[in-house]
């Protein structure tokens, strides 16, 4: 586990792990990262009251999130991992017992997942998530869509020990910890909610801009296509694409041609596939951009949200 200011949730968190009902033993390793508010006196309470259970991390200097991941992973000591953020929760008194027994019955599964409760703290709106694999095995082109499909609050995995040195360069945690899995073995879906997963304004993704987490995606997708050999390139490019498409529009609405240019640039060298299939728009935005067209007669597209997902 990982928190950071994470007061408000805490309780409710380490309540849900201590209410799991299992037939093994199990400790909660957590990493708290010198909060700004009382989250790791909380900690330190619990800890206090559950010596055998909780096993905190306590850093004297915010590490931030990577380090944080790269810090505690090692420290964890049982076969396998159930994943969880101090802002989340456990729903299900049964969820790891549930999650134990299909790794045990199945050695080729590496990490398992289930269905989520989502609660969107800045619209009010909740639902549950949707399984985007077939059967109950998702496949690793599914983590190639251009968006997170697994909460990580709904994981459990088998134990690698120590994480890649190069894990901390990256801009998110969980995205290349399933892929690192997903190449180890099988990763499998229980399709009952068990967790809720909390979106708020101080998350490390809602509370950035726009801008800042498509560079994020940006980073990450490029780190990942060279560490992995390109062996990925022909979903990665798409995604890219994708980003550098959003940038492009970004800058136009933001005033900053010399800004879009430069993500045009990329984005003309990204995946043949995206640029056939926005040709209008490509060739619109070169207008704007090298021609010099008004870009009011083009506000529909420099509007246009693109999304995250590719098709």
């Amino acid at each position: 586990m990982s928190a950071y200011n994470h007061g408000k949730y805490i309780s409710r968190c380490l309540d849900s792990v201590l209410m799991q009902k299992t037939n093994f033993a199990f400790e909660v390793v957590i990493g708290e990262d010198c909060s700004q508010d009382n989250t790791r006196d909380i900690i330190i309470e619990y800890a206090n009251k559950y010596p055998e259970i909780i096993k905190p991390f306590l850093p004297e200097k915010n590490i931030g999130m990577m380090q944080m991941d790269v810090a505690t992973f090692p420290l964890c000591k049982g076969q396998y991992l159930a994943l969880l953020n101090g802002d989340d929760e456990w729903t299900d008194e049964n969820k790891l017992q549930i999650q134990t027994d299909l790794l045990d019955s199945d050695k080729g599964i590496s990490m398992c997942y289930h269905q989520s409760k989502v609660i969107d703290e800045i619209t009010g709106q909740e639902w549950d998530t949707e399984f985007t694999g077939e059967g109950n095995e998702l496949s690793v082109e599914k983590l190639f869509l251009g968006f997170n499909p697994i909460m990580t609050a709904s994981v459990m995995c088998r134990n690698i020990g120590a994480l890649p040195e190069w894990y901390e360069e990256l801009p998110y945690g969980d995205m290349p910890l399933y892929l690192i899995l997903s190449e180890m073995g099988k990763i499998s879906y229980i399709d009952k909610v068990m967790c809720r997963y909390r979106i708020h304004a101080a998350g490390n993704w809602q509370g950035d801009s726009l801008k800042s987490n498509l560079l994020k995606d940006l980073k990450y997708y490029n780190f990942i296509n060279k560490k992995f050999g390109f062996r990925y390139n022909s979903f990665i490019s798409k995604i890219l694409a994708l980003r550098y498409f959003s940038l492009v529009l970004l800058s136009l609405r933001n005033d900053n041609p010399a800004e879009a240019k430069h993500y045009y640039k990329s984005l003309l060298i990204s995946d043949t596939g995206f640029l056939i299939s926005h040709k209008k728009d490509i060739l619109d935005l070169f207008k704007i951009l090298y021609e010099n067209e008004d870009k009011e007669m083009f506000n529909e597209l420099i509007n246009t949200d693109p999304g995250w997902k590719i098709s």
